[in-house]
């Protein structure tokens, strides 16, 4: 019988947990009789390798052909030469799959094909497929990628307390660091927000500690003992070792023979503390972050998860019970729970042996980072990146938002599609992460005008995009190839080359918050005006959100990125602006759209009657004068006489019931992206 097994590849080490004969997470014990294995590949002269411990010791003596903390690198174009010949992050951490691989099967006495391997959550789209590649050059069916936070989630949740818990995973490896606020309860476990650096973890408290002694060697000697390499590289093992002993001492020491100079150097606890301050507040801050987006506060978290070796770190402990006023809870192995999370997992996935403990939780994950396009500004002065699926969404997930397209009579066109992760709407590199360039091709030309794309994108349950499309009328798939990104991305750093073919188009939703509108007229709004966002075309269109009652406010300015738009949306309430309909948003919007050029639409909601009609008219005509077309929806107690004497013509208002708003909205969308001019709706 097969076993599917949880693997936790770490960055500094690895580890092997299944679920036994007994239905219990056991983490096996590898070859040289650890229960984690050091992700070090030491590789030889004849092509074979070492891997782990052996590998470990080789790091100072071999360095030039060993390879350690190469997991930063996943999803990147590095690349390492030992013995002349180039390995990638991938080639790496297949070996250290394939020898977990082998040590599990000596260890259970029967083969392992299949694995839930572990990433942080903080990984990108790239460093996720890449996992998965490694894995399955290790001989092994990936059957799913999962964050090492909701892992750590999954461990923790054996214990089951019958209760709900809102548990922070404070995740801190040897190279990467993650921040999950999961809730618990016995039947789920819900990641409700993540974020984190994936170049944030151990290693860079050890660099400290070598800078430190680097620094203080060359004050009393005028010499730099890191200009001898093989000396730098023993000192960083020394300063792990340090590291560790400062968590359970308050001093030691490390001596540095150098340039015929030989110096004991003293560092305590509290010098470790000082030169890394900064480091732990980086984890500090992105706390704060995590918290902040899931409208959480220290106050609600019921108890904290602490993952990871470097967590021991007294540092990290004394954070924690400073933020949350908890004691950081100790109940499961940082090093061990991330794997047996990973096994859990997999014993949900495989038919073997039933867990005893914590069993049948559905989980619910998030991912970590905005999905975006590159487009092109509504001013047409510089390309910006519009986010379509916010972070902290859970996956699987897509969103098809449409593409209009100007194809000649009789012919085809294609498209390209520059995929992004990331929070800005700078597509510089750096600010955001390039996915990749999808070719959208075989598009027909239409008779009635613009071909009208729907572009579907996906978060899969592992975090990895996909990007399918289907011509909008026809309903035929179109051909979607994912092509290399080309060498020199610095176009989307200047303006673009062309004059556009379709005009942009600038649309605000203006929405009565009245006091009428409480509990689930409210909510149907916000649903209403998120499937709009949803089925608008955000590469040729801006959208902005503007609430009225007794007064008016401009929540969003007109924008193509649909994450600040959704996140004002969902923190709508009722009485922040009024609870009276004394105002109206028409004149706020011409001044808006004063500001704009290209085509101009005000979408207008409400469910009551107006305290001032006649000024609404007179300003609402002031708009038509100036080429805006307003579209006016109501329902509930909504004047219909009114809503037609404000809208563009009698084709742009429309009246419908608060539970079929959404319906409206999406077909308002559809209209607007299908036609140039002159709003006609089904009525």
């Amino acid at each position: 019988m097969d076993t599917a097994i949880g693997i936790d590849l770490g960055t500094t080490n690895s580890a092997i947990c299944y679920i036994n004969d007994i239905g219990v997470p056991e983490v096996i014990t590898n070859s040289d009789g650890g229960k984690t294995t050091p992700s070090v590949v030491q590789l030889h002269a004849d092509g074979t390798a070492s891997i782990g411990e052996t590998a470990k010791r080789s790091i100072v003596l071999d360095r030039e052909n060993t390879a350690h903390f190469f997991k930063r690198d996943m999803g990147t174009d590095a690349s390492y030469l030992y013995h002349g010949k180039a390995y990638t992050p991938v080639d790496l951490s297949a070996m250290v799959l394939k020898t977990l691989k082998e040590d599990a099967e000596k260890y259970i006495g029967r083969s392992i094909h299949e694995a839930v391997i572990t990433v942080p959550a903080y990984f990108h789209n790239n460093a996720r497929e890449e996992t998965r590649r490694a894995g399955e050059i290790a001989g092994l069916r990936v059957t799913q990628i999962i964050n090492e936070p909701t892992a750590a989630a999954l461990a923790y949740g054996l214990r089951d307390t019958g209760r709900e818990e809102t548990v922070l995973v404070y995740d801190l490896g040897g190279g990467t660091f993650d921040i999950s606020l999961v809730k618990i309860s016995p039947s789920s476990i819900d990641v409700l927000g993540t974020d984190g650096n994936h170049s944030l973890g151990g290693k860079d408290w050890d660099d400290r500690i070598v800078q430190y002694i680097a620094d203080e060697f060359r004050a009393k000697h005028n010499s730099d003992p890191l200009d001898d390499p093989l000396l730098f590289q023993e000192l960083l093992v020394r300063a792990e070792e340090a590291k560790k002993t400062l968590t359970a001492s308050q001093r030691t020491s490390i001596s540095v023979n150098y340039d015929g100079r030989m110096e004991r150097i003293e560092i305590t606890r509290e010098i470790f503390e000082s030169i890394t301050k900064d480091l732990l507040g980086q984890t500090s801050l992105l706390i704060q972050q995590v918290l902040q987006e899931t409208d959480f506060s220290l106050e609600q978290i019921t108890s904290v998860l602490m993952v990871g070796g470097s967590t021991r770190m007294p540092s990290c402990r004394r954070l924690i019970e400073q933020l949350t006023g908890r004691t950081p809870n100790l109940g499961v192995n940082p090093d061990e729970c991330v794997a047996i999370g990973a096994a859990i997992q997999a014993s949900q996935l495989h038919p073997q042996p039933t867990l005893r403990l914590g069993a049948g939780r559905r989980v619910k994950d998030v991912m970590s980072h905005s999905m975006g396009m590159i487009a092109e500004s509504s001013s047409r002065d510089r390309y910006l990146n519009t986010i379509l699926i916010p972070k902290n969404i859970e996956i699987p997930t897509s969103q098809t938002n449409p593409f209009k397209v100007r194809v000649a009579k009789g012919r085809t066109a294609s498209i390209s599609v520059y995929v992004t992760q990331g929070e800005s709407d700078d597509p510089t590199p750096g600010a955001c992460t390039y996915v990749g360039k999808y070719v959208i091709s075989d598009i027909p030309s239409v008779p009635s005008g613009d071909s009208i794309v729907d572009i579907t994108y996906e978060y899969d349950r592992d975090g990895v995009v996909h990007v399918s499309a289907v011509i909008r009328g026809a309903g035929a798939t179109l051909p979607v190839e994912r092509q290399p990104l080309p060498d020199d991305m610095s176009w989307v750093c200047r303006p673009p080359a062309q004059a556009p073919e379709i005009e942009h188009t600038t649309i605000y939703t203006s929405v009565d918050l009245s006091g009428s509108m409480s509990g689930r007229p409210l909510q149907d709004a916000q649903h209403a005006i998120e499937g709009f966002i949803k089925n608008i075309d955000l590469t040729h269109s801006s959208v902005g959100l503007i609430r009225f009652a007794d007064t008016v406010k401009v929540d969003v300015v007109a924008n193509q990125n649909a994450k600040e738009l959704m996140t004002s949306i969902r923190r709508w309430a009722i009485g922040a602006v009024g609870y009276g309909n004394g105002t109206h948003p028409f004149n706020d919007a011409y001044q808006l759209f004063a500001k704009v050029k290209g085509r101009k639409i005000l979408v207008v909601l409400t469910d009551g009657v107006w305290s001032h009609q006649s000024a609404a008219e007179s300003a609402a005509k002031k708009c038509h004068e100036a080429n805006i077309e307003i579209i006016a929806i109501g329902f509930g107690s909504a004047d219909k006489k009114f809503l037609d004497r404000i809208a563009t013509a009698d084709q742009s208002a429309l009246f419908s019931s608060s539970g079929d708003l959404r319906q409206a909205m999406e077909q308002i969308a559809q209209v607007v992206v299908e036609s140039r001019s002159g709003l006609t709706f089904k009525r």
